[in-house]
């Protein structure tokens, strides 16, 4: 009984994790005029280089022109265009990959014999962390950013990590420009 227990939850965290969706959140400066921005401009952005970040999965050229055509894409049909020439504000990106896990305690109860142990089980898995930043290209100062993690997976297909590139843009970019 103990057995099963253990592999149903370790199911459910494991079905749970691969159906998670993107957690966002934002910050802004609050005495910034978003109604007056309209054209953008990308900056490149130097990677971390901390030993926790999986490389292999996050900096590439294939993700970096995912992630800017789904930026390009959202900003677009929010009305913003790119522009080289004098634009309202920069765009930057930062990615990161950190293996995780997650710990579930199934508690104590009463048995034929008495107290019996619950147990712990322990489900490793990949968070991965996209940070887009928005900055004032006059005082270089970070005017927005927006954050989303997700659970992701080292063997996804290229449409799969395009899809999961996609979604997390939007949900992050649902949440710009911040309301006054």
């Amino acid at each position: 009984m103990k057995v099963s227990r253990g592999v149903l939850l370790l199911c459910a965290v494991l079905l749970a994790a691969g159906c998670s969706s993107v957690s966002v959140s934002t910050d802004f400066d609050s005495k910034v005029d978003f109604a007056g921005l309209h054209t953008y401009s990308w900056i490149d952005t130097p990677q971390s280089t901390s030993a926790n970040v999986q490389k292999e999965l996050v900096m590439n050229s294939l993700v970096e022109g995912r992630v800017k055509n789904a930026v390009n894409e959202q900003l677009a049909a929010k009305g913003f265009k790119e522009t080289t020439q004098d634009p309202d504000f920069l765009v930057a990106f930062h990615m990161g990959v950190q293996d995780k896990t997650d710990i579930q305690s199934w508690g104590y109860g009463y048995g034929y014999w008495g107290l019996g142990g619950g147990g712990v089980s322990t489900v490793n898995y990949r968070e991965g962390t996209l940070i887009l930043d928005f900055i004032d290209p006059k005082t270089k100062d970070l005017i927005w950013r927006g954050v989303g993690k997700k659970v992701v997976s080292k063997n996804a297909t290229p449409e799969k990590r395009q899809q999961g590139i996609n979604d997390a843009v939007a949900k992050i970019l649902k949440q710009f420009p911040p309301s006054p």
